[in-house]
């Protein structure tokens, strides 16, 4: 009515516009009408790669809605809570590092934010239908949804292509059952925090498994003996029930640049560890730690040695096991400087990120060059075994440390018999450390067993450089002024 006005007045005034004018008004009055259009449709899901936001209940390492029981020294990284229930038991033995919530504010507000979380992730657009069994499986970010059941009798690779961003949502219409020892391994950049399992009823985790990601049942969770967690238990209306577990709880990490120290964390202070078994024969002798999770068998200590202590899945091995897991995906996650293939022998390199798609070996000597720089990074990615012959050697030159060296490795690594080592290998499967071989690093296995047979493992922390003294300072000798010392 009021566009109608409007034409009659300018008519009058000046016929000769009133078709100009008509124009211009209808263009408004179809621009209105559109934007009216636009603000009133709903708005569309989520896309499928966005994140699922946990908002509250992204503190919780365990949070459930009847009623948390634990048997055992389970140990959470994050806070623990019920709600709209109250009751929680086994907390000590059990321990977390962060705080604890009954039916209060905090775990109220982390109920209703794991709801919009559980229906975010239940409504997005699957990328691709799947069921029964995903071991053996390697899968890219997406939305994988099954009307049922899911179940993991062995090893889901999750593989984030490079990218840190890349999204897993798992939607199920019924139960998740992960078998005893089974694993989801994260490459090439994927993060815990990135992976969500919608389950539409019950969860229950077997015996010794590991499970990344946030989990949220719609009814219960069943976290079975020695079961590791990187992520989250969340039960929307069930209870949650725990037996001597590990659940870290980390947020998601920012990439590091290339030449950035990749952090070994809890790993740090193992020589080595296995993830099945650890076997040895001979005098070996370990500096560091010594340890297995989620596998219990440590044998050949004696006739083997070591500096530090012995953990068979225990909180302290479990905890180690997961940054392990989050080193390896760090490394596996930087952005190569080089590409390299085959065997490195005879060659010299500086600090970098070198790539090989398949496998690597060494059959004589590789020299690591740190130009002078104590803080020089050097990785070495690769996508199957690295495998050093008889004899060969990692040498370091210019300020080259052992603890900045790392070979993160897709799948098993064999050392040659009486060969040297510098860095901390981390094998997607087993390392098998043959007769006499020395390591100046950690021998560290996310998914296999470590063999080791009359060696020697040195772990060492990185050195601080030391200053230097007044007469070696270049400043000072460039200026012809004396050792303060009178030398």
């Amino acid at each position: 009515m009021m566009f109608s006005n409007i034409l009659r007045t300018k008519a009058v005034e000046d016929p000769g516009t009133t078709r100009w004018t008509a124009v211009i008004c209808a263009a408004a009055l179809t621009c209105i009408l559109l934007l009216a259009g636009l603000l009133s449709t709903p708005s569309t899901a989520h896309a499928s790669g966005a994140m699922v936001e946990l908002g509250a209940a992204g503190s919780f390492s365990v949070l459930g809605a009847s009623t948390v029981t634990n048997t055992g020294p389970t140990n959470l990284g994050g806070d623990l809570g019920v709600s709209p229930g109250t009751a929680m038991t086994g907390f000590p033995p059990g321990t977390l590092q962060g705080t604890t919530h009954s039916a209060d504010v905090q775990s109220g507000a982390a109920h209703a934010d794991l709801q919009a979380a559980y229906n975010n992730a239940a409504g997005r657009t699957p990328t691709e239908a799947v069921a029964g069994d995903l071991v053996g499986r390697t899968l890219n970010a997406g939305v994988y949804n099954s009307a049922s059941s899911l179940a993991l009798s062995g090893t889901l690779t999750l593989d984030a292509q490079g990218d840190p961003e890349a999204v897993f949502i798992f939607q199920m219409g019924s139960t998740l059952t992960t078998a005893s020892a089974s694993h989801v391994t994260l490459i090439n950049g994927a993060q815990a925090s990135h992976v969500f399992w919608q389950v539409g009823s019950s969860a229950t985790l077997g015996t010794g498994s590991t499970i990344t990601g946030t989990i949220m049942a719609l009814a219960s969770i069943s976290v079975t003996t020695g079961v590791t967690i990187q992520g989250h238990a969340l039960a929307l209306n069930g209870a949650v029930t725990l037996d001597t577990n590990t659940i870290t709880t980390t947020p998601a990490a920012t990439p590091l640049p290339a030449g950035a120290m990749v952090g070994l964390g809890a790993a740090g202070n193992f020589s080595v560890l296995g993830a099945s078994t650890v076997t040895n024969t001979g005098p070996t002798n370990l500096g560091g730690d010594l340890g297995v999770s989620p596998g219990t068998a440590i044998t050949g200590f004696p006739p083997g040695t070591l500096q530090g202590t012995t953990h068979s899945a225990d909180v302290q091995s479990g905890a180690a096991h997961a940054d392990l897991q989050a080193a390896y995906n760090d490394a596996a996650g930087r952005t190569p400087t080089e590409a390299v293939a085959g065997d490195l022998v005879g060659r010299t390199l500086n600090a970098g990120v070198y790539n090989s798609a398949s496998s690597l070996a060494l059959s004589g000597t590789l020299t690591l060059d740190a130009q002078g720089d104590p803080e020089a990074v050097f990785i070495f990615q690769m996508g199957s075994t690295l495998t050093t012959a008889s004899a060969s050697h990692v040498k370091l030159i210019n300020g080259a440390q052992a603890s900045h060296v790392f070979w993160q490795i897709g799948s098993s690594a064999t050392l040659g018999t009486g060969s040297t080592i510098a860095g901390t290998i981390m094998a997607l499967a087993s390392i098998t450390v043959t007769t006499g071989v020395t390591i100046q690093g950690h021998a560290l296995a996310l998914n296999g067993a470590v063999t080791l047979d009359t060696n020697t493992i040195t772990t060492n922390p990185a050195t601080t450089p030391l200053p230097l003294l007044p007469a070696e300072h270049p400043a000072l000798c460039r200026s012809g002024k004396r050792d303060p010392g009178g030398s």
